[in-house]
């Protein structure tokens, strides 16, 4: 964490500017940019069980379309308009 005191006769403005610099040359705004929307990588039992759900659902797909109780058109995405 970056800590940055005000001093004396300094106003606020001032002392914020600082603390802005210290966090841009810290790397501290980039990070956190880079990690916004990173997925910590799931371990193994994470990445199986999302594989077996994603193979569930297949099957489950293809028997709805094999009977006749669904169609191809009803997985495709649909388009949303604007």
């Amino acid at each position: 964490m970056f800590e940055v005191k005000r001093k004396q006769g300094e106003s606020f403005d001032g002392m914020y500017r600082r603390f802005q610099r210290r966090i841009q040359k810290g790397g501290l705004v980039k990070e956190v940019r880079r990690r916004r929307y990173d997925d910590p990588t799931p371990n193994f039992t994470g990445r199986k069980f999302k594989k077996v759900r994603g193979i569930k659902i297949a099957l489950k797909r293809g028997w709805l379309i094999k009977t006749g109780k669904a169609t191809e058109e009803d997985f495709r995405p649909k388009r949303r308009r604007r």
